[in-house]
């Protein structure tokens, strides 16, 4: 039984520490903090939800704290090289489409709304329908 109230404190412990970002300073200390980032050349850090402060470059190991990350390699696909014209001319043949990929095509968009009329309630005109047309007979006498 001690043995899993100390595993579970333990996975506690990890858990709430994982999320926490740290910085070092050059003089041998680290702060834990919820986040870290950089602005305007300086190291912005949330320590908690009402504490927010910043620090020079000058004063942060910035190696230790931004380690560097792994850069994702794209791939680039080369096209092959283009075969020799043949001697005698020939119709050209469709386009086939790429290894493995698709023909993609956008749907056609409308290029007029549907008209449509303002909805009636129980057949009846609204408050602010009524009162423009007294104002316009009004206007109109």
């Amino acid at each position: 039984m001690k043995k899993l109230g100390l595993a579970l404190l333990l996975v506690v412990c990890w858990v709430a520490t994982a999320s926490a970002a740290r910085v070092y300073l050059n003089d041998g200390s680290w702060i834990n903090a919820r986040q870290v980032w950089r602005d305007q050349g300086k190291v912005v850090v949330l320590v908690n939800r009402d504490i927010i402060t910043s620090y020079s470059t000058s004063e942060v190991n910035l190696k230790k704290t931004f380690p560097p990350r792994k850069k994702r390699v794209k791939r680039v696909t080369v096209a092959a090289p283009a075969p020799a014209p043949p001697a005698v001319s020939a119709p050209p043949a469709p386009a086939q489409p790429q290894k493995g990929g698709k023909q993609l095509s956008l749907p056609a968009l409308r290029t007029k709304l549907p008209e449509r009329e303002p909805p009636k309630l129980g057949g009846e005109e609204g408050a602010i329908r009524k009162q423009k047309k007294e104002m316009q007979q009004r206007l109109n006498e």
